[in-house]
């Protein structure tokens, strides 16, 4: 639903971009439970994913980051909620 509503997975984003493995890490126990989103005009601002896991046991969910350069914004053509 979110990607139909103009959203794009981060982590999803950047494995496809990069190839990087680590951005599907498991952010749970047992699956990449947790994601974080953001509108289509933010996606050639993302340059930069993290899964956090510590300190360790703090959570049963590990925290994100999410670096964007707002330098790279896509302000051509802006997003509208759909």
């Amino acid at each position: 639903m979110l990607a139909h509503s103009g959203y794009v997975d981060v982590a999803a984003h950047l494995h496809q971009t990069t190839g990087d493995p680590a951005c599907l890490r498991r952010t749970g126990n047992d699956d990449r439970i947790d994601q974080t989103w953001v509108s289509e005009p933010l996606t050639p601002a993302i340059v930069g994913y993290e899964v956090l896991d510590t300190p360790a046991g703090a959570s049963d969910h590990h925290g994100q980051t999410v670096r964007l350069d707002l330098d790279r914004v896509e302000t051509t053509s802006l997003w509208t909620y759909r």
